[in-house]
């Protein structure tokens, strides 16, 4: 149900108008955007010790992605979950969004005049009430022209609703399209119809080909193929264009890399798609007769007289396509951020009159208004319009006139809170989660130009860029004095080795809740002091960082905001079923921005990196017969001189490697990926094997970057230790790696940071965003709580300025280095790693007998857990559904005593409502 909407009144302030080219005019910005008129009103940059709470206050609301957002006009709230794309019905009074929350896709239907949800209709229902396949795509519903039809995309299929005059849909059973052809599962995305109705023709983004529909039959006739990925379509007569995300197909002489299993042409060291086009079909001879390119990644289309208009989310620009020629007569960059052009994602157009467009730039939570002029006269740009958070659609109603944004993310994770039980050893608790998403849609009425000067600086107070304006770029040297960060990117610094130690899934609460200080909750505290004895001297030791926070809602974003400092508009889209990939740690060549990765960057600088399994995603092991936990687990008794006898299995036997070229040239394939039948244990102890080669020759690279997964756990398996123990392997490893850091000659000049990828698993009393951090080094201060608000770009962010590396982005290059982490009054004490509490081993077997009346349960329960596959031969990061992995969870720690908290009595797998049951559908 929406929460009653805000109004939000703007201060005019005169301006001068802003012309000429685009170029032009984002300088014109640039000195407007330190106006004394915006001084006036109040608005300043930075974020200081805010905190993410989702409180409304002067300055707006305080995300976890380093932005704030203060939305033009009125904001409606869906509480419910995310909102991945929409439209407004033909007569501009009701929008349709494909909305989802933690696996479960519906549609949601709202009144525009009033903001009211009026109806929301579950999709992914249970096997015996389901429609169609229960996700939702990346594009809109298509309404019919008269509106008494909704085509509602899903992974595999459409479902055709009937609705009735006021807009909803009607009692009559749904229509499901199958859409399973000669391709297999085909995924569609955008939508059109032929002018006559008969046709409806889809984007199929999997099986790359336009899928031709006959509405009177609800049947696919054809599919034409197309490009690689196509996203959506536009019918101008007997020709349709289609964006292809994926681009040309890849040639015999192409370097090529995966997306969704199809050969694409990719870049020789990042691994990412390198073209975008734009198919041509002929409609009556069903086939394409002509390929434009454009540029990367190219989704949204919008037809305007005889000009076509791409948006290339990839490449922050706009393709403008004479149709009558079929050639591009221009293309503009739409990032705002002068000296920028990567890191915007431009995925929406609308034409609001005919001299006027608005671009959706999703990052910068903010619309682009240009003038128009035609194809070959260059767009004006005019100024910026801010938006709640991650904007995906731009439309204007006709029943309003005013502008309709739908905003994917909305104001954050706000929404009802989650209950997330950890097994034996723990108690269940109750907070924020990432998954509690409360999208919104905001309207307003175009702003005045006078009006428009103050909305752009907003935009660039909301993103702090305003302090890249006032400083400009301020690059050091090499004679400059050595600080621990310094002030200017190339100046030495105290630290030359980094190590970024990457872990998985847990909030701040989650793991310091208890530790007495800072603002932390300790009913929160379900891997506490006695599951992780480190990271809790190590906080006490070297600092409590109470106000930082994980971008990413899980690890298909997390890992990327790690290692790209931003997360594509490609991955923003995928979160209604993560249909083509789950990319949290490679293996989708569209999941990568042009400018590369963090390691890239650092080897511009002239510095060296090496890897631990990071980004590296794949690992050799055989379909049947890999060795299990216990056996990994006594190879590292072995390698650890407690225990005797050979390997179980030889060092390397099976390999870590990566999609990605430029990973693998600097990966030690030995050390194991994601698999949480591999302890920590024995990934520490590989690693203690390369470094050690490090202190005996003197040299030991720049960036260390190392992945330690088994704080992810793996629930109430059977065949795996209790999450409690995963937890306590996972502090005993990163104890082991400071402790040998800091006894070995490398500590005087080294800084680690420790974090986690997300925080999904957890809950939180501030935000389900937030996370622990851990900074040690002999720089780092000693005993502090520090509460300036930070995020995982910060970290890169720091990391890049004390090794001289260029930002890869936007995001990256507005970030705050974290100065006040350190101190320029070393103390070289080194740190001895605690023992473990728990055994490492606990829970290998079960320790509770299940009563007998619920054996039958246990057994199905049984059977869900051998289908998980975070472990075996081919593991997968977060394929396992959280509210049915709490449930298993909570029944182990209470012995299947008591039902999960809020349900009537103990659930099998196929009956838990966050797996299973839809959105209440409301009247």
């Amino acid at each position: 149900m929406s929460k009653p909407h805000r109004t939000f009144r703007r201060t005019r302030t005169r301006s001068r108008g802003l012309g000429g080219t685009a170029a032009a005019a984002l300088a014109v910005t640039a000195v407007l955007g330190v106006t004394a008129a915006a001084t006036a009103v109040g608005i300043s940059g930075g974020f200081g010790t805010d905190k993410v709470d989702g409180e409304q206050t002067a300055k707006g609301v305080l995300l976890p992605s380093n932005q704030r957002i203060t939305p033009l006009g009125t904001r409606h709230l869906v509480d419910n979950g995310r909102l991945l794309a929409s439209t407004l019905s033909p007569d501009g009074g009701k929008l349709a969004a494909l909305t989802y929350r933690q696996g479960t896709g519906f549609l949601t239907i709202m009144d525009v005049r009033t903001g009211r949800i009026v109806q929301q209709i579950g999709t992914g229902v249970g096997a015996d009430k389901r429609i169609g396949d229960g996700k939702v795509a990346a594009d809109g519903p298509l309404y019919s022209p008269d509106g008494r039809t909704l085509w509602f995309p899903q992974a595999s299929d459409l479902v055709r609703f009937s609705l009735d005059a006021d807009g909803k849909v009607t009692s009559a059973p749904p229509v499901v399209i199958k859409l399973t052809g000669r391709n297999g599962a085909d995924l569609p995305s955008g939508m059109a119809l032929s002018h006559d109705g008969r046709t409806l023709y889809t984007a199929l983004n999997g099986s790359n080909t336009l899928g031709v529909i006959d509405t009177a039959s609800n049947t696919l006739v054809n599919e034409i193929p197309v490009g690689i990925a196509p996203r959506q379509v536009v019918v101008s007569g007997d020709q349709a264009y289609v964006s292809n995300e994926g681009g040309r197909p890849a040639g015999s002489g192409d370097n090529t890399n995966l997306t969704d299993r199809t050969p694409v042409v990719a870049d020789r060291t990042n691994g990412a798609v390198t073209n975008g086009t734009v198919s041509v079909v002929d409609l009556r001879r069903q086939a394409q007769t002509d390929t434009i390119k454009v540029g990367l990644e190219p989704t949204a289309l919008v037809a305007h007289g005889g000009s076509l208009l791409v948006a290339n989310s990839n490449d922050d620009s706009v393709s403008v396509i004479d149709t009558r020629v079929r050639r591009v007569t221009q293309t503009f960059n739409v990032n705002p951020l002068p000296g920028s052009s990567v890191g915007s994602y431009p995925n929406a157009l609308a034409f609001t009159d005919p001299h006027t467009l608005l671009v959706s730039v999703g990052r910068d939570n903010a619309l682009v208004r240009y003038g128009w002029d035609g194809a070959r006269s260059p767009v004006r740009y005019e100024g910026l319009i801010p938006t709640d958070w991650y904007p995906v659609n731009v439309q204007r109603s006709a029943a309003t006139g005013r502008i309709v944004v739908t905003n994917d993310k909305g104001i954050g994770t706000r929404g009802a809170p989650s209950t997330i039980s950890e097994g034996p050893g723990t108690n269940p608790a109750t907070g924020h989660n990432t998954y509690d998403d409360t999208g919104s849609v905001t309207t307003f009425r175009q702003p005045s130009e006078e009006a428009l000067g103050q909305l752009t600086h907003q935009v660039f107070v909301n993103n702090d860029w305003e302090k890249l304006l006032r400083s400009g770029s301020s690059y050091g040297s090499a004679s400059d004095p050595a600080a621990v960060v310094p002030a200017r990117l190339g100046s030495p610094s105290k630290i030359k080795h980094v190590f970024l130690i990457d872990k998985e899934n847990r909030t701040y609460d989650q793991v310091l809740g208890d530790i007495g200080k800072g603002d932390s909750d300790p009913a929160l505290a379900q891997f506490g002091a006695h599951v992780t004895p480190n990271l809790h001297a190590l906080a006490n030791r070297y600092g409590v960082m109470d106000d930082f926070y994980d971008v990413g809602t899980l690890s298909a974003d997390g890992h990327n905001w790690l290692v790209q400092a931003d997360a594509n508009d490609y991955i923003e889209k995928e979160f209604g079923a993560f249909y083509r990939s789950y990319p949290a740690l490679g293996n989708d060549a569209l999941a990568y921005q042009r400018s590369g990765f963090l390691w890239n960057t650092v080897q511009r600088a002239g510095k060296t990196v090496q890897d631990f399994s990071e980004y590296a995603g794949n690992i050799a092991l055989p379909a049947t017969g890999a060795p299990s936990w216990a056996d990994w687990y006594h190879d590292s008794q072995v390698l650890e001189g407690k225990a005797a006898g050979p390997l179980h299995t030889p060092i390397g036997k099976y390999p870590t490697t990566s999609d990605v070229p430029s990973v693998n040239a600097i990966n030690h394939p030995d050390y194991p990926t994601f698999d949480t039948d591999i302890p920590d244990q024995y990934r520490v102890d590989i690693w203690q094997r390369h470094f050690n080669d490090s202190v005996k020759s003197g040299q030991l690279p720049n960036l260390t970057m190392i992945q330690l997964p088994q704080d992810h756990t793996n629930g109430i398996s059977g065949t795996d230790p209790y999450p409690t123990a995963m937890a306590a392997d996972n502090d005993l490893a990163v104890g082991r790696i400071v402790d040998t850091i800091s006894h070995s000659r490398f500590w005087k000049d080294s800084a680690i940071f420790v974090l986690e990828d997300d925080s999904q698993n957890g809950v939180d009393h501030v935000d389900g965003h937030r996370a622990p951090l851990w900074v040690i080094s002999p720089y780092a201060r000693r005993d502090a709580v520090v509460s300036t608000y930070y995020s995982q770009v910060n970290v890169v962010r720091t990391i890049e300025q004390i090794l001289g590396a260029q930002p890869m982005n936007q995001v990256d290059r507005a970030a705050e280095p974290m100065s006040d982490l350190f101190t320029d009054h070393p103390d070289f004490t080194p740190y001895s790693a605690l023992p473990n509490q728990i055994p490492l081993d606990y829970g290998l077997k079960p320790t509770h007998d299940v009563p007998q009346r619920y054996q039958g349960i246990a057994r199905q329960w049984q059977s869900w857990s051998a289908m998980q596959h975070t472990g075996g031969a081919r593991p997968q990061l977060d394929q396992v559904n959280p509210a049915q992995l709490n449930r298993i969870d909570w029944y182990q720690a209470t012995g299947w005593t008591r039902p999960y908290p809020g349900d009537q009595r103990i659930l099998a797998p196929n009956e838990v409502p966050g797996r299973d049951a839809p959105p209440q559908e409301l009247q």
